[in-house]
């Protein structure tokens, strides 16, 4: 019934679940929380991953659902951007059952630094929209490209598409992060059903973190509407930087 893991892994999980919702509506990066768990648990990396998106998924959907009650999501704005996502998400995830992953994780830590370092240094980060881009093939280029890491990995994968909304498509930092949750969850829900088909979801374990993570989306997205840009980028800064210390220790240490 509980499949391969022990029962005291389902309570920890699900606490952290909760944590992963509540950051991840105010930053991404829900996945450095619960992705390390879950292989901690004993699961196999295939299941771990599985269960670990759809339980994004449903996170991601109650932060998008939140911030689009509130005015902050257009989708008639995003439309493609979603339908790449859906697309090169799916590609990702189809690739990653084939594809050594080591090189990609010895490189992330680094690019987390270059995410955290731009949200620390860009004097223009704020919750005012900027000129629409002028660069609309960059912005798309750069979703697919972020899609195919979500399916692939995915860690961090929400920080990557915050920086993409804020610096090529000039949103500001409530409305870019309303965009990326929406984004995420396109990455998520296409990625996950492939592996549902494949059967590699634990399903009691994946349903009770879903009951967590819209628990803690819920608090995070009300709290990141309530204070805009004041609370999203100093935490966005710090996960950046706690994410690639980790990883640098990880992968090299």
């Amino acid at each position: 019934m509980f499949g391969s893991i022990e029962v005291v892994w389902y309570i920890v999980l699900f606490v952290a679940s909760i944590f992963g919702g509540f950051v991840g509506s105010l930053s991404g990066g829900a996945g450095m929380i619960t992705m390390p768990l879950l292989l901690l648990s004993g699961l196999n990396p295939l299941q771990a991953l599985a269960t670990n998106k759809l339980q994004a998924c449903v996170g991601s959907f109650t932060g998008a659902a939140h911030y689009y009650k509130n005015g902050l999501m257009d989708f008639q704005q995003s439309r493609i951007c979603i339908a790449i996502a859906v697309i090169f998400s799916g590609l990702g995830a189809f690739a990653v059952q084939f594809v050594s992953l080591e090189i990609l994780s010895k490189i992330l830590p680094f690019v987390m630094i270059l995410v955290g370092m731009y949200f620390l240094f860009s004097p223009k980060l704020s919750d005012e929209d900027r000129a629409r881009t002028k660069y609309p093939l960059l912005l798309y280029a750069s979703c697919a490209v972020a899609s195919v890491y979500g399916g692939l990995l995915g860690v961090g994968i929400g920080s990557f598409v915050l920086m993409i909304f804020v610096s090529i498509a000039g949103y500001g930092l409530s409305k870019a992060l309303a965009h990326s949750r929406v984004l995420v969850f396109s990455i998520n829900l296409s990625s996950a059903l492939l592996f549902i088909a494949g059967g590699n979801v634990l399903w009691i374990l994946g349903i009770l973190m879903c009951v967590g993570q819209m628990i803690g989306a819920s608090l995070g997205a009300k709290l990141a509407i309530k204070h805009g840009a004041k609370i999203i980028r100093p935490v966005v800064i710090c996960l950046c930087f706690i994410m690639s210390i980790r990883l640098i220790i990880k992968e090299f240490f």
